[in-house]
């Protein structure tokens, strides 16, 4: 964006790209591929570029910022199991394993394709007693799975009385009549139903949510500025990026942060900082709380709630009563 006039200035393909729209003073610049790689896609205005590991050669997991040579053969009594690829080196397996895998998986198609051929038998010896599979197919679930609910037991009873006279013939009527007769399954899902619709009890409904807040009136973003150092210990390091773009950063924001920065671990407390710059009085404990549960990340969450009561910085406060409570 030019200062001057606030327009937007277009990325040069090849040149310079943002994935995402922003209010950067300029576009970052495109990735170059190292000596050992390959453009693999190449820059665009919108995407950076692409490298992976030129032919022969692959990257290893615990080592991904170089490309190492292939093995070219299989050491004596082993055979090739997958060829090497820029991602993987060749990978060998014994030969009577190998062989043993190669029985087992024609055994397992041949068994799929006798099942196959079992099932088209059945249908076509159903279909000629006058009797459609559909309803055949649902004859088995039913005995399968017991029916639950009344809703349910009419509406088998009624498919039932529909199709007895064609199923008579397959199906032992003693076992027809059991499929529409009440069982305490049935009974007892009626009484779970019935628990499930009645109002909360007094208890229940004056639950509230409970919210963090500064003890002694402190000024809310001084006091979470306290603990930005501590909040990086305790959430994954893994996790810092998804959590900052549930926060509202832009990938382009996150990218500027961990450029930035010196150490990697000063990346979390710089993008909370941008944060709350961005949000001012909105961003909150809460905000940051609420994020982490949506990640799935319950035990970073517990983890720092515990350590902001434990500091006496920040004590309970009820939403519905607004009494604090440390």
């Amino acid at each position: 964006m030019e200062e001057a006039s606030g327009d937007c200035t277009p990325c040069t393909d090849k040149v310079d790209y943002t994935s995402h729209s922003n209010t950067l003073p300029s576009c970052l610049p495109c990735r170059t591929c190292k000596s050992g790689e390959e453009e693999k896609s190449p820059c665009t205005s919108t995407k950076d570029t692409e490298c992976q590991c030129k032919p022969g050669t692959f990257r290893r997991e615990d080592a991904p910022e170089f490309c190492y040579k292939c093995s070219t053969r299989c050491p004596d009594g082993m055979v090739v199991d997958t060829p090497c690829s820029p991602f993987s080196d060749l990978k060998c397996v014994d030969r009577k394993s190998g062989a043993s895998q190669l029985v087992i998986a024609m055994v397992a198609a041949g068994v799929l394709l006798l099942l196959l051929i079992a099932y088209v038998c059945w249908r076509f010896f159903i279909r000629s007693r006058g009797v459609d599979p559909k309803y055949m197919d649902k004859v088995l679930f039913w005995r399968s799975h017991p029916l639950r609910g009344p809703g349910a037991l009419d509406n088998a009873h009624n498919n039932m009385l529909i199709n007895r006279d064609s199923l008579i013939d397959l199906v032992p009527e003693q076992e027809v009549e059991e499929q529409v007769k009440p069982t305490d399954v049935t009974a007892q899902s009626q009484g779970e139903a019935k628990c499930l619709l009645e109002p909360a009890g007094a208890e229940g409904s004056h639950t509230r949510r409970r919210l963090l807040v500064p003890a002694n009136g402190a000024d809310p973003t001084e006091n979470l500025r306290l603990f930005f150092d501590d909040f990086a210990t305790i959430v994954p390091c893994d996790s810092w990026d998804s959590l900052m773009r549930k926060l509202g950063l832009t990938q382009n924001e996150i990218l500027l942060v961990r450029e930035g920065v010196r150490v990697p671990r000063d990346a979390l407390y710089e993008m909370l900082e941008t944060w709350v710059s961005n949000k001012g009085r909105e961003a909150s404990v809460n905000t940051l709380l609420d994020a982490l549960e949506k990640l799935g990340q319950r035990l970073a969450k517990q983890n720092i709630q515990d350590h902001l009561l434990n500091s006496g910085k920040y004590v309970y406060e009820e939403s519905e009563e607004g009494s604090a409570v440390s």
